[in-house]
């Protein structure tokens, strides 16, 4: 395998404003000399692709969401720009040595499959592909995942950097949320200005919402699954509320390796890129002295979103399709305002026993099903 500082790695980068897409920027940035950006997409920050763009000079260039379009003034010659929802599979260039998926929600699911297709290096920060999709993408046999949710590269880097190495049993860990600590009466009244409030990482809304249901969890279980081809009761969840343990894998002799360090995305992030390298980044050691590192079970009643994801992952077919389209549909409402917290399980739960159910999956099915889950959500609203 070639080591970084032998060619510059060639990054498309899909999500370039995000949360996680700005942070890949920052790498990019702090090793100039070992990552060319060639290809950048973005939804709605047209202003900040703008500035992207015109900084890097990728090759290509994607605005998926063509309203804002014309807010866009000055593209350097050296790059072409697409628009709209068809346009995201452009950003996955050809000449790209590593496609970063950092895009949100089921819209990533395209994307990661035909970077695979074409034998490509994705590094995935996206877990909703693989739940919605992973059936059909654990099938594609060319390209490889590195991993990018930090529990995931946790495990990664406890496996030794190879999947496939045996072992007894993945533990994930769970910060808790914003809500760890309150009862389901208090839960029951809080806003999403208040689920917001994560108390150890800053990340996006959606994602920081679904920490809050304990969803998240339930979907990094199904990614577990898919990229560590692990059965549903080899893999096991723990709260850890200090986010210091980020996951843990136990073996057959009895040792159990845990990857620690503070809650940073910077490191799983920098790893993804610099793989098989480690460099430098601006996280401290994780200094133990007077720390106390605690661990809890999920509280199911509470957070009734995890058991709805494992139940629908144990269904197969479509049905993890639909728990996401619908996942994403109740926390957009949630987040506008329009519904309480445990409407979001409530509807999904709806969603789940309403569903046109098929083990025939395509792609066509998986967006069929995505479309019909979130109309389900709708349904379920309007009926209360």
């Amino acid at each position: 395998m070639r080591r970084l500082g032998d060619f510059m790695k060639k990054i498309a980068l899909l999500g370039c404003t995000g949360s996680i897409g700005s942070q890949v920027i920052s790498v990019v940035e702090r090793y100039p000399e070992k990552f060319k950006i060639v290809s950048l997409s973005a939804n709605d920050n047209s202003k900040k692709l703008e500035e992207l763009i015109n900084k890097f000079k990728p090759k290509t260039a994607v605005l998926t969401n063509a309203e804002k379009l014309s807010e866009i003034k000055e593209v350097p010659k050296e790059t072409t720009l697409y628009y709209g929802q068809n346009a995201l599979l452009h950003a996955v260039s050809e000449e790209a040595d590593v496609i970063f998926v950092a895009v949100s929600g089921y819209a990533g699911y395209k994307v990661v499959k035909h970077a695979l297709t074409l034998n490509k290096t994705v590094a995935l920060a996206n877990k909703e592909s693989l739940v919605a999709g992973g059936e059909i993408i654990s099938k594609i046999k060319t390209g490889k995942i590195i991993p990018v949710d930090s529990e995931h590269s946790a495990i990664w880097q406890c496996l030794d950097f190879n999947k496939e190495r045996e072992f007894k049993k993945l533990i994930i860990t769970a910060s808790g949320g914003a809500f760890r600590t309150l009862s389901k009466a208090e839960i029951a009244t809080l806003p999403a200005e208040k689920a917001l409030n994560h108390p150890t990482w800053k990340m996006g809304k959606k994602i920081t919402i679904d920490c809050a249901t304990m969803m998240n969890k339930g979907f990094e279980v199904i990614e577990a699954k898919w990229l560590f081809n692990c059965p549903l009761e080899k893999i096991q969840v723990v709260v850890h509320p200090q986010s210091v343990v980020h996951s843990m894998v136990s073996f057959s002799d009895g040792v159990t390796m845990a990857q620690t360090s503070y809650p940073s995305m910077e490191i799983p992030i920098q790893l993804a890129l610099t793989y098989p390298e480690r460099l430098p980044t601006s996280v401290e050691d994780f200094d133990f002295y007077g720390k106390s590192l605690t661990f809890e079970k999920v509280n199911f009643e509470k957070f009734p979103c995890f058991n709805l994801a494992l139940n629908a992952q144990k269904q197969g077919g479509n049905a993890p399709c639909a728990l996401n389209g619908a996942n994403e549909r109740a926390v957009s409402k949630y987040l506008n305002g329009e519904i309480g917290f445990y409407g979001i399980s409530d509807s999904i739960e709806y969603v789940l026993s309403k569903i046109s159910k098929t083990d025939d999956l395509s792609d066509y099915v998986l967006d069929k099903t995505d479309k019909e889950a979130r109309n389900l959500v709708d349904e379920y609203f309007r009926n209360k």
